[in-house]
C-alpha cells in the first residue's frame, strides 16, 4: 500500500513537485510505519483497485473526521485523505467505481457526510469530484516543503 501510495502520488504530481523536497515528502506521508498504523486505526479504511491480472491501479483512503474544516457540515464526517488511479486507467470508470465505494463505506459507517482536500490547479481532479457531487466549500494550504499550495475543500452529503 505505501508503495502503490508513493507512485501515484508521484505519477500525478511529480512534474509538478520537484525533487529533494518529492522524496522528503513521499518518505513522510507514504512511510510502512505510517501506513500499518493508518491500517490497523478503526476509524479508518483502504481500498485497492486491482486489474484483472492482480496488479493494484487505484486507491483510496478514508477515515473518521471528528473535528472537519470550516464549510464542511454535517455530524459523522469522513475524509477522503488520499484517492488515486493510475494514468494509465483513468477514464474508464475506476475512479466513478472507487468513489462509489467510498460513499457505501461512508454511509455504512453511519456518516452524513464526505469530504476532501485537493489542489486547485489539478482541473482533472476538481472536475471528477464535481462529477461525483462534490461542492466547494472552503479552501485550505497544502504545505510541501517552502511551496504551499491553495486547495480546495469539496464536500458532499451522504
Amino acid at each position: 500500500m505505501a508503495s502503490l501510495a508513493a507512485r501515484l502520488f508521484t505519477e500525478t504530481y511529480g512534474p509538478t513537485h520537484p525533487e529533494p523536497e518529492l522524496s522528503r515528502y513521499l518518505a513522510r506521508s507514504f512511510s510502512v510505519e505510517g501506513t500499518r498504523e493508518a491500517i490497523a486505526d478503526d476509524g479508518v479504511t483502504m481500498l485497492i483497485v486491482e486489474d484483472p491480472k492482480g496488479s493494484a491501479i487505484a486507491y483510496a483512503y478514508l477515515r473518521s473526521s471528528a473535528d472537519p474544516p470550516a464549510g464542511v457540515d454535517g455530524d459523522r464526517a469522513l475524509e477522503i485523505v488520499r484517492f488515486y488511479v493510475d494514468v494509465v486507467t483513468q477514464g474508464r470508470g475506476v475512479g466513478a467505481a472507487l468513489m462509489d465505494k467510498c460513499f457505501d463505506d461512508g454511509k455504512n459507517r453511519g456518516a452524513d457526510v464526505i469530504w476532501l482536500q485537493v489542489w486547485k490547479e489539478a482541473p482533472w481532479a476538481v472536475g471528477f469530484y464535481a462529477r461525483m457531487g462534490f461542492l466547494v466549500v472552503g479552501s485550505a494550504p497544502f504545505y510541501f516543503g517552502d511551496q504551499v499550495g491553495d486547495d480546495h475543500i469539496m464536500a458532499k452529503s451522504l
